[in-house]
């Protein structure tokens, strides 16, 4: 869960937010991600589109 610290000042008599800091208290995971794109290039089917080929209208719909 993260701490959120917002820092306020006065615009024409509003209060308006000046800044924001944000205090993580845990680390990020990513450890599954190599095992998915591992899993991914071993599969069978094509990865992504290719940039070169324009693909027809109805394979973009399906």
């Amino acid at each position: 869960m993260s701490i959120i610290r917002s820092s306020y000042t006065n615009i024409k008599g509003r209060r308006v937010e000046s800044g924001r800091r944000t205090f993580k208290t845990e680390e990020r995971h990513f450890l599954h991600e190599p095992k998915s794109q591992k899993a991914q290039l071993e599969s069978h089917h094509e990865h992504g589109t290719r940039k070169d080929v324009k693909v027809k209208m109805d394979r973009k719909l399906t």
